[in-house]
């Protein structure tokens, strides 16, 4: 394999790279389609892909209503008609399993077409991830080549499952209430799920409106508003059942329309990153002693991890599958703090991103605008990107 001249040049400036995977809500099955049908280096990746969500579909059984149609990728990027609705492809329980795919896929084709894993690794300053990317970062930084590789996607994709299939299961509801869709449709609003994007507020000015909105409209408990991921100064989410989400928009559209901030619900099917999940990594950690092999410790990290909660480089005393599990599920995702080390290393001049789509690297390229820095951020999943990485 000849080596990629972007390597080439890192390498010898003396200069790293930062590599970072994508989180949830991102379309995938276009981009890995496209994967699957034009890059023939990736056909045992795929193979081993199949082979697991087979598996894992005959384990859960089709009956259980979080899959129930089936998880067979492989037909639905053979035969577009065949593929679910995309109701069905954004559920967690499906999700969160194919995004991982994708990524993985955008990962391991870099390692293969220009980028060896040795050297990668050895010219990688950290690795993080957008929600569920932290757990693509996590693969990345095991930097395991061959047949080892493979067997490591296929645990890893394996666990994947399960966490989406554990959020899924705490709110195993797909089909909103008809007084909520009729609320959103009087203001305008399309698409509500649990999962919002609010624009055009800081952080301090969205917090205070939270908690006065959790006091003022009395959403307690389950009701309660959280926010849950702080994505760049000015772009947050708040994650909620959709009846909380629409008392909140309600009590603060005249202000939002006037200084023309943006309600945007996700495409996404579970609330994550809030403390409506507590709960779930207990019902995660008993997969972890039957369902889910996955012996992979701190330890094993051939590259620092970055937390996606309060950017610390995850340490040799953690439990890997626990900070992986409640960073992604339970605690609130702080970009800022997550992507720091683009801050403090003046080493990194170049940022990777492994999709899918290009979402993380705007987060990433809005947070370095905010520091006045000019590091460059390239995304596999970007076709103008892929020229400037692969360049031979």
């Amino acid at each position: 394999m000849s080596t990629a001249k972007l390597l080439n040049s890192t390498t010898e400036s003396g200069k790293k790279f930062f590599l970072q995977f994508g989180g949830q809500g991102s379309p995938y099955l276009k981009e890995v389609t496209k994967l699957y049908k034009e890059e023939p280096l990736l056909k045992e990746f795929f193979e081993v892909a199949f082979e697991t969500l087979k598996k894992i579909e005959s384990d859960v059984g089709k009956s259980d209503i979080l899959i129930s149609e089936g998880l067979d990728l492989k037909s639905w990027m053979e035969n577009p008609d065949s593929a679910p609705s995309d109701d069905y492809q954004i559920r967690g329980s499906v999700s969160v399993a194919m995004i991982f795919i994708t990524q993985a896929a955008n990962y391991h084709l870099l390692t293969l077409k220009g980028f060896p894993v040795d050297r990668l690794t050895a010219n990688s300053a950290g690795v993080t991830g957008h929600s569920q990317g932290i757990i693509g970062g996590a693969l990345a930084a095991v930097a395991k080549e061959g047949k080892e590789f493979y067997k490591t996607f296929a645990e890893f994709l394996t666990f994947t499952f399960y966490l989406g299939y554990r959020a899924q299961e705490k709110y195993p509801i797909f089909e909103v209430e008809k007084s909520v869709l009729d609320g959103n449709a009087e203001i305008g609003d399309k698409n509500p799920s649990p999962m919002v994007a609010v624009i055009g507020y800081s952080k301090d000015e969205l917090e205070s409106r939270v908690d006065a909105a959790n006091k003022d409209l009395s959403l307690n408990g389950q009701d309660k508003l959280s926010i849950s991921l702080y994505n760049t100064p000015d772009s947050m989410i708040i994650s909620a059942k959709p009846s909380s989400l629409l008392a909140f928009r309600k009590k603060y559209k005249a202000e939002m329309d006037e200084r023309k901030a943006k309600f945007v619900y996700l495409r996404t099917t579970a609330p994550f990153h809030c403390p409506f999940m507590e709960g779930t990594w207990e019902k995660f950690e008993v997969d972890l002693k039957t369902k889910v092999h996955f012996p992979y410790t701190v330890a094993d990290l051939k590259l620092p991890l970055y937390s996606i909660y309060d950017g610390r480089q995850i340490g040799q005393n953690e439990n890997l599958a626990e900070v992986l599990f409640k960073e992604i599920v339970i605690k609130a995702l702080h970009w800022d703090k997550a992507v720091g080390a683009l801050f403090t290393n003046s080493s990194i001049a170049t940022v990777i991103d492994c999709g899918p789509s290009a979402v993380t690297s705007k987060l990433t390229g809005g947070q370095l605008t905010s520091k006045n820095l000019t590091t460059q951020v390239l995304c596999l999943s970007n076709n103008k990107d892929l020229k400037v990485i692969f360049e031979a």
